[in-house]
């Protein structure tokens, strides 16, 4: 599962009023979209609960941990 980094908002969400408001936010730069701001709108993974850059991040986390 490759992540290739979005070029238009509709690419993040599919909610009206969240890319109404992150439009409204951020304008056309999508390069300043805030981490913790994308991990709550960015579009869910089918049958799981978190979004792509949460499981990556995830999964770095893990691969990090050593008992």
């Amino acid at each position: 599962m490759l992540t290739v980094p979005i070029s238009k908002w509709d690419d993040l969400t599919d909610k009206v009023e969240v890319f109404q408001t992150l439009r409204e936010v951020y304008g056309d730069k999508i390069e300043k979209l805030n981490l913790l701001v994308d991990l709550m709108v960015e579009k869910k993974i089918k049958g799981f609960a978190i979004s792509k850059t949460a499981f990556f991040i995830f999964v770095l986390m893990a691969s990090r941990y050593r008992v």
